[in-house]
């Protein structure tokens, strides 16, 4: 792996672009599942997603780049990671509770469990992740690309659609990611171990304890 291989695929699989990716394998997975969605509905919601997940953050994120609150916008320094931890966790939390079903529906955004779900799964990894920066730099690379492939597994349980080829891309791709940021020395193995174990944990929890509810 070379320099410029491993910042591709860092910038391919960046956390940032991992809501999105997720929305593209659900319309997949499940084609008829939003046919009779609104076109108004439906596009609020997305915009909506990407907006408070990735739009937004990534703002945020360059201002304080700009104001040198952060050295860089992978943020490399451990102690550095506390604010854009809190950002993104708000974002996501804010998210999720906007797409979670509720019995007096909003009749704007679009409350889908699967969708809730997927961003619940972020968040709790997020809330992981943050506790374990007390003791080192967590991968968030790692972390993010993890909750995808957990999710395409998790998913695969409750439809009628093969996702093995997508399962053994995600994989691959969580093994490319993690190999990517220990060869840019940006972590080292065991700081990308634990971003696999908290994006692991994450998504797990949110399918198990809030998606088998539905």
């Amino acid at each position: 792996m070379n320099t410029m291989l491993a910042r591709t695929i860092s910038i391919v699989f960046h956390p940032i672009f991992i809501p999105l990716y997720s929305i593209l394998i659900i319309l997949y997975a499940f084609p008829f599942r939003y046919e009779y969605v609104p076109d108004k509905m439906w596009n609020v919601t997305i915009f909506t997603i990407l907006g408070m997940t990735m739009f937004i953050p990534a703002i945020i994120m360059f201002i304080m780049k700009k104001l040198q609150i952060v050295s860089d916008i992978d943020v490399s320094e451990q102690k550095q990671r506390i604010f854009p931890y809190l950002i993104f966790f708000f974002f996501y939390l804010m998210t999720f509770l906007t797409l979670k079903p509720r019995e007096n529906s909003s009749y704007v955004f679009m409350e889908d469990s699967l969708l809730a779900t997927i961003i619940l799964g972020a968040t709790i990894s997020l809330a992981i992740s943050f506790f374990l920066n007390n003791f080192l730099k967590v991968s968030v690379h790692t972390l993010g690309v993890t909750n995808l492939f957990m999710f395409v597994c998790l998913l695969s349980r409750n439809t009628q659609k093969s996702l093995f080829l997508i399962i053994i891309i995600s994989l691959i791709a969580v093994g490319l990611t993690g190999s990517a940021r220990i060869y840019l020395r940006a972590h080292n193995p065991r700081e990308v171990y634990y971003g696999f174990l908290a994006g692991t944990l994450g998504q797990l929890f949110a399918f198990l304890a809030y998606f088998n509810t539905f």
